[in-house]
């Protein structure tokens, strides 16, 4: 006969054991859901580390061509433009400013600076503290810097085709567009993008950003 002591023991045993295995398959569970987590989360940040950091070259090396000390239109917009998208991450757009308002440049033009105000906001979730509200909103500063050149681009566009249409002199077609208004609207963006480069260096946001990625 089955002693039933033995059976009962048996029963409780198993039940335990089992409990114990459970309970590690849930920490392990719990710890490769972190380790996961902690993988995306490094990966999105050096993702969009990347892509401010390109950014900053950007600027770095075409900072120059963006002084304009004249008082006269901004004929090299197209020039500069170019330089300033020259990267792998903005090059599809570049010759947007050759066929501005055509498809489907435009529309590239569009979806990409979508896809950096994007970047923007989630810098400043992924990283933390001061220096991702910096480094977000120099990403930003840099899409409006874009929109506004390629906007001056259709003006400049639309100013040529007034003094062709009408036998304007640049002057005279300068006013027919409103041309210093929108050249002073560009002039904005330049300087707000030059602030927030300077306070990414004051800030040494780099270096800080660089320690954040580490894993741990």
């Amino acid at each position: 006969e089955v002693d039933v002591d033995m059976l009962i023991d048996w029963n409780f045993w198993f039940s335990v054991i089992t409990a114990v295995v459970a309970v590690i398959a849930l920490v392990q569970t719990k710890q490769q859901i972190k380790l996961s987590n902690k993988q995306h989360l490094f990966d999105k940040r050096i993702e969009h580390y990347l892509i401010a950091k390109g950014l900053m070259q950007l600027h770095e090396t075409n900072q120059i061509l963006l002084i304009n000390k004249e008082d006269e239109p901004v004929l090299a917009m197209d020039f500069i433009f170019a330089q300033m998208t020259n990267n792998t991450y903005l090059e599809k757009i570049t010759d947007v400013i050759a066929h501005p308002l055509e498809q489907p440049y435009h529309k590239e033009f569009l979806v990409k600076m979508e896809m950096v105000k994007d970047a923007s906001t989630k810098i400043k979730y992924i990283f933390n503290g001061k220096v991702a509200i910096l480094l977000g909103d120099y990403v930003l500063r840099y899409q409006e810097l874009l929109f506004k050149m390629y906007q001056y681009q259709i003006l400049l566009k639309n100013m040529h085709k007034a003094s062709q249409d009408f036998r304007l002199t640049i002057e005279e077609a300068q006013k027919t567009v409103d041309e210093k208004h929108h050249r002073e609207e560009l002039q904005k963006a330049i300087d707000n993008l030059k602030q927030s480069y300077d306070m990414l260096k004051k800030e040494k946001v780099e270096e800080k950003i660089e320690k954040q990625i580490r894993l741990k």
